[in-house]
Parts: structure tokens; C-alpha cells; sequence
């Protein structure tokens, strides 16, 4: 059943016809960069980590989570424009997810008030997201953008990142796992959070 957001039942019932719903394991690619997309995968349950990657110098920065109820900015505007993706999309925890056509989407924005308002919340929320990551990268230090990080994943339901390894944090955020290492004893000594067990907790 697709649940999430007031849309009309005529809408729904459509959803439910034309797309189908997945289980998908955690740490399992949703999308990859360079695929073609004839789907748009929305979030049912569970939390999905959009990020890029470049495979020459192995790194990969995070752009957003995407949680139950949303979907991916970017993978709309590769079904917009018949593009391929630009970006890669990972599930964080076992997930449900609809995978809409993506020809469906524009049709669905002009013939449903409603969804189209979802779109646009969308693209408004995942905005927000991409300019935080953007000014974290360009002004933040590094011991401010990991706080940044924990307080953003600390909103999330299933609070992933605080079981994530240091190497895991610094593909995150695009630096080196030494540098997380380092950074997070600094963090610790100065009485911002709290490592016990390898687990991770935000203190202020």
C-alpha cells in the first residue's frame, strides 16, 4: 500500500498499478552513476544515502539521506530529461521502496495538485540539503563538519551514522579515515560526544 502524504485515492490506486514495490536489504545500490533512469524509486520505509563517487581517487562525498516518504532530487531530474544519473544510491537499512515510471511523473505533476506539491517540497528540502553540504565543504573545519553531520544524521529515524565505521565517516564527508580518527579524539577531549564500544554519541 502506498502510504506517505495526503494524495487523492485515484492517485494512489495509479501508483499502485503502474509501479512497483521492492524489499531491499541494507547496503544495497538502488541507482548507480551512469545509469539511465526509467524509474524513480520512492521511499517507503527505511532511509536511502545518495552520494557521488570518484572512482580514480576513491572517495565519495554525501549529498543527502533520503527517508521514508521522499524521494531522490537528483534521479527526478535524470527521468525529467531522459539523462543518465549523475549520482549513486545506497540503502542505509532495509527498505520498502516504490519504483515509479518515470514517465509517469511529469503526468502526474500536471493531472495531481497534490503531487506536484510533493515534488516541489521535494526539490525544495533536498535544495536546502545540497547548499549545507556545499558551505560545510567550502567554510567549515573539518571538526565542524563532523558535528554538522552527527546533528544531521541524529534526525533520522534510524540514527545510521553512529554505527558507522571511521572509514565509512570519512567517505561520508570526503576525507581521509586518519583525519576522522584524529578529529573525533579531539572532539571527545574537548567533551562534544562520546565513543564507547565504537558507538558514537552527540554530547553538544
Amino acid at each position: 500500500m502506498f502510504t506517505f502524504h495526503s494524495l487523492p485515492k485515484e492517485l494512489i490506486e495509479e501508483i499502485e498499478y503502474t509501479s512497483k514495490l521492492i524489499e531491499v536489504p541494507s547496503g544495497q545500490i538502488l541507482v548507480s552513476m551512469g545509469d539511465t533512469m526509467d524509474y524513480v524509486p520512492f521511499v517507503q520505509t527505511g532511509t536511502v544515502r545518495v552520494f557521488v563517487e570518484n572512482e580514480d581517487v576513491n572517495k565519495e562525498l554525501l549529498l543527502y539521506y533520503v527517508d521514508a516518504g521522499q524521494t531522490c532530487m537528483m534521479s527526478i531530474i535524470a527521468s525529467f530529461t531522459g539523462r543518465i544519473s549523475k549520482v549513486s544510491a545506497m540503502t542505509e537499512s532495509a527498505s520498502k521502496v516504490f519504483l515509479m515510471p518515470a514517465s509517469k511523473i511529469r503526468e502526474w505533476q500536471v493531472k495531481y495538485e497534490e503531487f506536484n506539491d510533493l515534488i516541489i517540497d521535494l526539490f525544495v528540502n533536498r535544495y536546502t540539503d545540497l547548499l549545507q553540504t556545499i558551505e560545510a565543504l567550502s567554510f567549515q573545519k573539518i571538526e565542524d563538519r563532523l558535528m554538522t553531520y552527527f546533528n544531521s544524521i541524529a534526525k533520522s529515524g534510524d540514527h545510521i551514522a553512529h554505527q558507522k565505521t571511521h572509514a565509512q565517516i570519512a567517505k561520508d564527508i570526503a576525507t581521509s579515515r586518519e583525519v576522522i580518527t584524529r578529529t573525533l579524539k579531539k572532539l571527545e577531549n574537548e567533551g562534544k560526544i562520546a565513543i564507547n564500544k565504537g558507538q558514537i554519541q552527540v554530547l553538544g
